[in-house]
């Protein structure tokens, strides 16, 4: 299924619902190590919710000296030659491996591939570079796991996606070998958020310009941009957005920034979604089509048979 003109009714309840209560509210809490510590909690928690794991899930968690995180691998995963780096969302201060068991057990159905979500330091307890040096230990890890670089595929979503992307491009300069493939939901693409602040009118049900600028403020004060340079041997890479996103515009923006770069790049634009839909399948039923889409993505690109939708 590709995206259709209209989003379904449940998201678009959903999404006007939270638009005038959960957004109002979040950008009037602020953003500190007080209001933090239970906001992680309640975003958790809620993710729990409106993304539970599908049974059948199997977790197994990695300590392995500067490498932390979660192998998951859904109830169809089957594949061992080929493996996903997962890097969750969450603005950069929040967000977990935990939380993220659904969306990982769902790629990883899709894929019938596991996924390893990177355990990476939040700020602003570690601001940046800690996060973008946690990606890149987990990336070298999977290579001395003796996954080759084409057969890694990175995906994040939302500052999950910035940082994937910083990877992958990070290697592109460096000549480093990248990985096979990039998929990226929601991705931010320009931490001073200029892009996003005047690419579109936002009817976000959570994000908002305010949220955004104090959760960033305590990752960095530097004006980070998703640059990919031209002539560097960048991944195939997917994004998929919301049209009723704060960071749609980030998306459209890194899109063609990939395209102009010389790099291939697929942008599918999903009508009426709020940003990252694919975490609550439980309000966002196109949420499930949209894990199909990349699934088909990536087992593309590793040569596997055609994914399935969860």
């Amino acid at each position: 299924m590709t995206p259709s003109a209209r989003g379904s009714l449940r998201t678009r309840a959903a999404r006007l619902v939270a638009e005038r209560t959960v957004r109002p509210l979040a950008a009037a809490i602020p953003v500190n190590t007080t209001t933090l510590s239970m906001a992680r909690l309640a975003i958790d928690a809620a993710m729990r919710v409106v993304g539970p794991s599908l049974i059948g899930t199997v977790v197994d968690r990695v300590d392995d000296g500067t490498v932390h995180g979660e192998f998951v691998t859904g109830p169809k995963a089957t594949r061992a030659d080929a493996v996903i780096l997962y890097v969750h969302g969450g603005g950069f201060v929040a967000g977990s491996v935990a939380a993220y068991r659904g969306v990982a057990s769902r790629l990883s159905t899709t894929t019938r591939t596991s996924v390893f979500v990177v355990d990476y330091r939040l700020a602003p307890e570690h601001p940046s570079p800690c996060a973008q040096l946690d990606v890149a230990r987990a990336y070298r890890w999977l290579l001395r796991r003796g996954y080759s670089p084409d057969r890694i595929v990175v995906a994040g979503d939302s500052a999950g996606g910035f940082l994937a992307a910083d990877l992958a491009f990070a290697n592109a300069r460096m000549r480093i070998p990248g990985p096979g493939g990039l998929v990226l939901f929601s991705p931010m693409a320009d931490l001073g958020l200029r892009i996003a602040h005047t690419g579109n009118r936002n009817r976000d049900g959570v994000i908002s310009y305010t949220l955004s600028a104090k959760a960033v403020a305590h990752f960095t004060s530097e004006h980070l941009e998703l640059r990919p340079e031209h002539g560097t041997e960048l991944p195939p890479t997917l994004i998929q957005t919301g049209s009723a996103e704060y960071f749609a515009a980030d998306a459209v923006e890194l899109a063609q920034r990939l395209r102009q770069a010389g790099a291939v790049c697929e942008l599918q634009v999903w009508p009426d979604q709020m940003h990252v839909f694919q975490v609550m399948p439980a309000l966002a039923p196109e949420a499930r089509f949209a894990f199909g889409a990349a699934g088909r993505f990536i087992t593309s690109l590793l040569d596997t048979e055609a994914a399935t939708a969860v």
